[in-house]
C-alpha cells in the first residue's frame, strides 16, 4: 500500500517517469546516440536470453563481438557507449550516477536546500529509471548475477563520492560541509538500498512503489528520532 504522502503527486510522477527518456529536449545528435544506445541494450538482451540466460551460461556465451554484430556496429563503437559487457547486459553504473547528478543539479538550480535536492533528485531519478521496462529487466538480472555484490558496492561508492562533491559547495553550516555532505549521501543511498532489497524479495511487486514506501519509512523513522512524529523528509516529498 502506498502512503498518502504520495497521494497528490500522480501527474507529477507520470511526468518524472519519462524525463530520463524524453527526447524532445535532446539535440539531434543526442537523440541518435540515445537511440543507438538502446538498440545495443536490446540486442545484448536478446543474445543473452538466446545463449542461455542467467542460469544457462548466457552471460559467458554472449560476446561483445556478437552484440556489436547484432547491433550493426563495430566493436570500437560499442565501447564508445559502454565500458564493459557487464554495463550493457546488467546496468551501466556510471550512467546511473550521471543521471542522478543531473536530477539533483536541477533541484539545486531551483533553490532547494542541499538535503532536499539530494533526496528529491535521487527519488525522481530512481522513479524515472524504474518506469522503463527495459531498465527493470536489466536490474532484475543484475540482482541475481554472481557479481551483484561487487557492482552494488561500486555503484554505492561512486554515488556517495558524487553526492559529497556536488553538495559540499552548497553547505556552510556546522559540523562542516564535508561531514554534512557525507551524511546526506549515506541517507540518500539508503532509500534505494531499502527499496531494492524489498523488490529483490518480491520481484513481482512494483519497484516504483518500493521506492516510495522506502522514502515514507525513512520519513517516519526520522520523525520518531526527532520526537515530532513528522520529519523534514515528509515535507520535502511534496516536491516530487
Amino acid at each position: 500500500m502506498v502512503s498518502p504522502i504520495w497521494g497528490n503527486a500522480v501527474s507529477q510522477r507520470k511526468r518524472v517517469f519519462h524525463m530520463a527518456d524524453d527526447e524532445r529536449d535532446m539535440t539531434p545528435a543526442e537523440r541518435r546516440r540515445e537511440r543507438q544506445r538502446r538498440r545495443i541494450i536490446e540486442a545484448a538482451t536478446e543474445l543473452f536470453e538466446q545463449n542461455g540466460g542467467e542460469d544457462g551460461g548466457g552471460y559467458a556465451a554472449t560476446t561483445v563481438e556478437q552484440i556489436a554484430d547484432r547491433s550493426d556496429i563495430s566493436v570500437r563503437t560499442f565501447f564508445r557507449y559502454f565500458e564493459t559487457k557487464d554495463d550493457v547486459i546488467y546496468l551501466d553504473v556510471r550512467r546511473a550516477v550521471e543521471d542522478q547528478r543531473r536530477f539533483i543539479e536541477q533541484r539545486l538550480e531551483e533553490g532547494l536546500p542541499p538535503e532536499t535536492a539530494a533526496l528529491v533528485g535521487t527519488i525522481q531519478q530512481v522513479l524515472a529509471f524504474s518506469g522503463d521496462t527495459l531498465n527493470r529487466k536489466r536490474l532484475k538480472r543484475g540482482l541475481t548475477s554472481p557479481n551483484f555484490a561487487d557492482r552494488s558496492a561500486s555503484w554505492r561508492s561512486m554515488q556517495r563520492e558524487m553526492l559529497e562533491e556536488l553538495l559540499a559547495p552548497h553547505i556552510s553550516a556546522e559540523p562542516g560541509p564535508g561531514r554534512r555532505a557525507k551524511a546526506i549521501a549515506w541517507l540518500t543511498s539508503a532509500i534505494f538500498d531499502c527499496a531494492v532489497e524489498q523488490w529483490r524479495a518480491d520481484p513481482r511487486s512494483d519497484l516504483r512503489d518500493r521506492v516510495r514506501n522506502a522514502a515514507d519509512d525513512l520519513a517516519q523513522a526520522l520523525g520518531v528520532i526527532n520526537g515530532s512524529g513528522q520529519s523534514g523528509l515528509t515535507a520535502l516529498l511534496k516536491h516530487i
